[in-house]
């Protein structure tokens, strides 16, 4: 029997455009139409062609802000079935973008798929650094059932039931060979066969049924080919017995499936870089840019779109549109490679332009619905909650601190406010009592708290480290020191129920430099509140917040949607050398050693249950977590090469090896951070309600209206929120149970589908569960602009300093001189390349386009970086720079060349 008699290899055509990585769109859009034209000639050769577009709309909203009158072109593709897009707006990286985010990229994916006449119904994360357990829930509420992945699975299994944390199953198809192992095969036609029956032979081992999927595409491929095509012209090469056939995503998930009677079934996130690589060090990378990321979310998602709500039941259209283009805006830098901080400078420097302007915007738009909701309100100071649940807390204001309750989403009025004292007092210690904790804050700056069995907790320490790694990868080497006092410890102002304590803080090791200004706030209330104000100068180190909690308990963290359980550390990995079946396959990176930082979203906490002890921030992601409850919350890794050669804890080849001195974030940034150990556990909604306080206070506001009303309570439930939006006349709230108990809702409500079609009544939301329902009708007609003054005393604030960093000029002519040696050895393999004859001409014509790889790295990196030391204020620029383009078109051409060689060599 021949060896491949039975087999069927399925070929999926693609590409993954990352359109901003190693270049801005500026100058990857203008190669779309090319890609396009491309398709429409391949289609019209073989009508049956059949393309991948990324799963990302936004590649063709690129387009036709580039060339409009490509619509028409693009729809018959579409609509024609030889194109395939959605079914989301972009591709973000799933642990750092927000929960809400992360539903409007399906919403506007599904929109826009429909626009153009398409349909998908196969999720495709294929590049996404680590898979979070609401996955499969939110692909489930856009009517998703499959969804392909690289990174993050544990096991080799090519496919198994992804069980997210609500129950919901999604059928995942795990690409164990990548998404381009049959990637360029008409570049050498001679070894087309060959590279077929390599793959095949490489993953059948794991495959349950000899069907063997094979994708041929790669990172912003521009110049696509039809393997199919070649395949039949070459049929009599073909191995007897063997099916070669052309695919989509979604047809051969539809295939597939029923061949499989027992699958296992995989719960939760997927995190592990066992397999491929999920790179930690992205969680770190530019936190600037991360903090960034949160707060423009949360100024719309948490403050806009809800106060748009609620003004437009006072007469304010609402301008859907607008929130609609800063969604899409905001989406647009959380795609993977971007809010990762793994790209050039100049990528990132249109982000901060991109964020800053629309924090600015929003901030616009917010004071303009005040206007309307408090037209009717009596002059008097008021908190405008957007949280459904119950708050109670304290806020400094204009030299006064005011008690604040509210209930729920509304409008609740405030006292007078309590005078603070600014008084600068020097002092040794400060000890702080209140019902729920006692402190006392240490010449040092550290906190010492009682939290457990009269056990100790040693709070807000800054760590400093080694760091060895890249923009990919974190490689902590050994601890520097900690920040020391650099001046007194004064208390700034207090009142009977408050007190603000400052301590400056700064350490020096050879050309590091790093300073923090650090404020504590204490009040009634459970929480010990640190802003730190910090700075640094140098390159390979971190900072990091220590927390030794002494709390017993599994560590829990908040992530969208959900509270997961994990261990300290995974250790769960492969070696750097690998043997037999999986050294076949596993071609692209991997972490190695031990992995022990994690991903989170606003807390990361240790809980037995009935005593929590628990970190809060705001736009931080990554953690370790160590012995005695120790948490290290990293506030800064400052390194300069975007993909380093060689990693101790990483194999393989990350990115471009470009020289980006941004990501030593020489700049101030505030991080806000807070502790706080309640008598109840992770499992509870009150701790949900207390995180939720945090992360979302009630805005407060002054105004001298003539109305008559004090109070206004508009929508009040224990869960947190999510979203609150109008959709088809109606207020819409999607809120979320993050609880592994059922939760009721305080009355029988009506439900909707995510795009607010009513789908039936409610009376409670299931554990882990996302629901969106109806908190009232927006039917009122829009009334005339109010010329109300209402003046917001505690408007979000922006927390990012100005980049302060340069280039080296040592590095670049360091570079220089890389790039002379470069072209001396690519002189020397190129005459080897006419000289050689048979197998030898391709393994030399491989290292050639190695070195040349490398060559144009070099040269965009001295392109870039002169450019930023020649005017520093024109780097953002949208104006394409002739000499960028030229050298980012030849890398690019050369990328896919070493690639397409490096599995043509693989099979030799």
């Amino acid at each position: 029997m021949e060896r491949f008699s039975g087999f069927t290899a399925y070929i999926i055509n693609h590409t993954h455009w990352d359109r901003e990585w190693f270049l801005t769109s500026t100058y990857t859009t203008p190669w779309i139409p090319g890609l396009i034209d491309r398709l429409g000639e391949l289609v019209k050769d073989n009508p049956d062609f059949r393309y991948f577009l990324d799963g990302q709309t936004l590649v063709i909203e690129d387009l036709l802000q580039f060339a409009p009158h490509y619509r028409g072109y693009v729809e018959r593709l579409v609509r024609g079935g030889n194109l395939a897009i959605g079914p989301y707006y972009c591709q973000p990286d799933w642990r750092l973008t927000g929960g809400e985010a992360l539903v409007r990229n399906l919403l506007h994916g599904a929109r826009d798929v429909q626009q153009y006449g398409g349909q998908t119904d196969v999720g495709w994360l294929v590049d996404t650094f680590g898979h979070i357990s609401q996955a499969p829930q939110l692909h489930s509420l856009f009517g998703i059932g499959s969804a392909y992945i690289w990174r993050g699975a544990a096991h080799p299994e090519p496919y198994f039931r992804w069980q997210g944390a609500d129950g919901t199953e999604l059928f995942a198809i795990y690409l164990l060979g990548g998404y381009r192992n049959l990637y360029g095969v008409t570049h050498a036609p001679e070894l087309a066969v060959r590279r077929l029956e390599t793959e095949i032979d490489n993953l059948q081992p794991f495959y349950p049924t000899p069907d063997i999927p094979l994708l041929d595409g790669y990172d912003l491929e521009n110049h696509p080919e039809d393997p199919l095509t070649l395949y039949q012209a070459r049929r009599d090469e073909l191995p007897p017995g063997l099916q070669v056939r052309e695919t989509t995503p979604g047809r051969f998930a539809h295939v597939i499936r029923p061949k499989l009677r027992e699958l296992p079934i995989r719960p939760g996130e997927l995190n592990s870089g066992k397999y491929a690589a999920v790179f930690p060090g992205t969680l770190s990378t530019r936190t600037y840019l991360k903090v960034m990321a949160r707060d423009c979310e949360h100024l719309l998602y948490r403050v806009c779109e809800p106060l748009g709500a609620l003004a437009c039941l006072h007469g304010r259209p609402y301008p859907a549109k607008r929130y609609e283009r800063w969604s899409r805006t905001l989406l647009q830098n959380a795609v993977h490679d971007c809010l990762c901080g793994v790209s050039i400078d100049l990528v990132h420097e249109r982000m901060e332009a991109t964020y800053r302007r629309a924090f600015e915007e929003m901030q616009a738009d917010l004071q303009i619905s005040l206007g309307y909701i408090f037209q009717d309100f009596a002059p008097g100071s008021y908190a405008l909650s957007t949280n459904p649940g119950s708050y109670e807390g304290w806020q400094t204001v204009d030299g006064c601190l005011y008690h604040v309750k509210t209930q729920g989403v509304g409008v609740w009025e405030i006292g007078e406010g309590i005078p603070i004292r600014i008084t600068d007092r020097p002092v040794e210690t400060f000890v702080w009592k209140n019902a729920c904790y006692e402190a006392r804050v240490a010449p040092d700056g550290r906190v010492q708290v009682g939290v457990h069995r009269g056990c100790l907790a040693f709070l807000g320490a800054l760590d400093v480290y080694e760091e060895h790694g890249d923009t990919y990868s974190e490689e902590t080497g050994v601890l520097l020191g900690n920040l020391r006092p650099d001046g007194p410890m004064v208390v700034e102002q207090e009142s009977d129920w408050h007190a603000v304590v400052c301590i400056p803080l700064s350490a020096a090791w050879g050309d590091i430099r790093v300073s923090a200004v650090v404020r504590l706030t204490f009040d009634p209330s459970p929480l010990i509140r640190w802003q730190i104000d910090l700075d640094s100068r140098g390159t390979d180190f971190r900072v990091e917040a220590v927390f030794e909690t002494a709390q017993p308990g599994p560590v829990a963290a908040g992530m969208p949607f959900d509270v997961v359980l994990r261990p300290a550390g995974d250790q769960d990995l492969l070696p750097r050398r690998l043997e037999g079946d999986l050294a076949k396959i596993l071609t692209g990176q991997r972490e190695i050693g031990a992995v022990e930082t994690f991903p989170f979203h606003d807390f990361v906490a240790l809980s037995d249950g009935s005593r929590t002890a628990a970190v809060l921030a705001k736009g931080l992601h990554a953690y370790r977590a160590g012995e005695k409850g120790r948490f290290q919350v990293t506030l800064r890794r400052a390194v300069e090469w975007l993909a380093k050669p060689d990693l101790a804890g990483r194999v393989g080849d990350a990115g471009p090896r470009s020289y980006v001195p941004d990501a030593r974030c020489e700049r101030t940034v505030t991080h806000e951070l807070a502790f706080a150990c309640p008598g109840f556990g992770v499992d509870d909604v009150r701790f949900h309600a207390l995180n939720a306080g945090y992360q979302n206070p009630p805005l407060l506001v002054q105004t001298q209206g003539t109305g008559s009303r004090t109070e206004w309570g508009f929508f009040q439930e224990a869960l947190p929120l999510s979203s609150l939006q109008v959709a088809n006349g109606r207020v819409l709230a999607r809120i979320y149970n993050p609880t592994t108990s059922r939760q009721p809702l305080s009355r029988l409500t009506l439900q909707t589908d995510v795009f607010g079609h009513p789908e039936g009544m409610v009376q409670d939301v299931p554990a882990k569960g996302i629901r969106t329902l109806v908190a009232g009708e927006a039917l009122l007609p829009p009334g005339l602009s109010p010329r109300l003054a209402v003046i917001l005393t505690n408007p979000p604030a922006w927390r990012v300093g100005p980049n302060r960093g340069q280039p080296d000029p040592a590095v670049i002519q360091g570079l220089e001189d890389r790039v002379l040696e470069l072209e001396r050895q690519i002189e020397k393999a190129a005459l080897r390349l006419t000289q050689a004859t048979g197998a030898e001409r391709y393994r030399c014509q491989h290292r050639v386009y190695v070195l040349e790889r490398e060559l144009y790295e070099h040269r965009l990196s001295i392109r870039l970086n002169r450019i930023k030391l020649e005017n520093p204020a024109q780097a953002a620029l949208d104006a394409p720079d002739e000499e960028v383009a030229e050298i980012g078109r030849r890398l690019n051409q050369l990328r896919i060349q070493r690639r397409i060689y490096d599995y043509i060599v693989q099979s030799l």
